[in-house]
């Protein structure tokens, strides 16, 4: 790997040591087993309680498209280079007498991983929360590849035991022993980045489930990706891995000076972040991005618990300092979508009319030095159908839509409320939660989730 941001040490007169970054040199193909060679490793694991079914059913019916597209878009070389794992949970006895997990391992062959998806189903649970941890724990322990990019996407509707939900008939945590909090600090030191897609509404229903997730993937510089319908699942998936392997790419070519900064000068991640930023745009760098329009809102409790549950050292030690949120977690904008879908479904028997294509987005403000934003457009045609139906209005076939990027799925960025979407706030708003793949200027939120990941992986090594 080449070390293009070099790092110098302390200046004479006691000055922080500045950033080299320069153009990365074109490096010829890398052999199997060279740390330079792309690769892929990547886990779903996957709820199988008895609310899953549609999820199941989707991730069965699109795993061979999401897998070649990955493979294709990813500019992966052979078949071996990108490997599935699978992991499915439902409960611990007595809430539920099936299995706890089922751990599938890794597999390059893409025809296996949609066996064993066929031979899941959902039932049971039991209580609210379900065994999210033992399968966190099963992931962890997989044999992954030393120079992989490492990436785990999460499926569930419930939390896991022990964060203080009403009923949990496992108060005090995991009966296997395992805390959460622990196992995804021990996944961000191993370069694991962690990806939750939320079954919404169901999980807001919960006192504390949102706040937790969204901690845990921030604390692997993951993201959190609330879907209302099943059929956008390989909308999710597809994107998120594709701006993970360009945020990988970068991690490993500044991470060791980044990682130096902070933990060698104790400089906080904030001040690197941003520095790195500057360069970075300074370089013209450009990375794929899910940018999504959140359905939460902000409140001040749910920052609060966010914070809580990122920066304590156990679930025991959280627990005390959480704060109930009042009200609803969605926005308005969401609810009243929620409210017009349901009285269309209801007058139409669930048919809507398929909308008319939005116009082209406009391109936001990018800064002088780096490149205008370009909407990735060689997206094969799969996951939800014509007909599938999100926020009130028909779905185009492709994820996302050559006007604009756009496509009605869900989810949310780690940050403020106001998403990049706001520079087409003059669109036509008819209430759909907006969400564009872009290939545009590095963004400070990246620049943070690198230092971070640099910083994890430097403590373990």
């Amino acid at each position: 790997m080449d070390e293009e941001m070099a790092y110098d040490g302390p200046g004479p007169s006691g000055l922080q040591p500045a950033f080299e970054i320069q153009q990365p040199q074109q490096q010829p193909p890398a052999a199997p087993g060279d740390p330079n060679r792309k690769q892929l490793d990547l886990v779903f694991i996957q709820d199988c309680t008895g609310s899953q079914g549609s999820y199941i059913s989707s991730a069965t019916k699109n795993i061979e498209q999401i897998c070649a597209h990955i493979f294709e878009s990813g500019k992966l070389q052979t078949p071996e280079d990108l490997r599935v794992g699978l992991v499915a949970f439902r409960d611990h006895p007595p809430q539920d007498h099936t299995y706890i997990t089922k751990n599938f391992g890794f597999s390059s062959d893409i025809s296996q991983v949609k066996k064993d998806l066929t031979t899941l189903y959902a039932s049971g649970g039991g209580d609210g929360p379900e065994a999210v941890t033992a399968a966190l724990a099963e992931a962890l322990n997989m044999d992954w590849r030393e120079y992989a990019s490492k990436m785990v996407v999460l499926i569930a509707d419930a939390p896991p035991h022990g964060i203080g939900e009403y009923g949990d008939g496992f108060d005090d945590g995991s009966p296997d022993g395992h805390d959460p909090l622990v196992l995804v600090r021990a996944m961000a030191s191993k370069g694991i980045t962690l990806f939750f897609v939320a079954c919404e509404p169901a999980l807001s229903g919960y006192s504390y489930a949102t706040d937790f997730y969204q901690a845990i993937t921030s604390i692997t510089s993951g993201l959190m990706l609330p879907l209302t319908t099943a059929d956008l699942l390989t909308h999710a998936i597809v994107g998120s891995v594709l701006e993970n392997l360009d945020m990988e790419r970068l991690v490993r070519e500044v991470g060791h000076a980044v990682a130096q900064r902070i933990l060698g000068n104790n400089e906080s991640v904030d001040d690197v972040a941003r520095e790195l930023h500057e360069k970075l745009l300074l370089r013209n760098e450009s990375t794929k991005k899910v940018v999504i329009e959140s359905i939460y809102k902000e409140s001040e409790e749910a920052k609060h618990n966010v914070s809580v549950f990122t920066q304590a050292p156990s679930l025991k030690e959280a627990r005390p300092l959480l704060k109930r949120v009042n009200g609803t977690r969605f926005t308005d904008k969401y609810l009243q979508a929620r409210h017009s879908l349901s009285r269309s479904s209801y007058t139409s028997y669930g048919s809507l009319p398929p909308r008319s294509p939005p116009a082209k987005a406009a391109t936001p403000k990018t800064p002088p030095s780096s490149p205008p934003r370009k909407v990735v457009s060689d997206f094969a045609a799969f996951g939800a159908p014509k007909s599938v139906s999100v926020f009130g209005t028909a779905v185009a076939t492709s994820p996302f839509s050559l006007a604009g990027g756009k496509a009605a799925f869900g989810g949310m960025r780690q940050g403020p409320s106001r998403s990049a979407m706001d520079d087409d706030d003059d669109e036509d708003d008819d209430g759909r939660q907006r969400v564009e793949l872009r290939e545009d200027s590095i963004s400070l939120d990246q620049a943070k989730r690198i230092a971070m990941q640099s910083a994890w992986r430097s403590l373990r090594a």
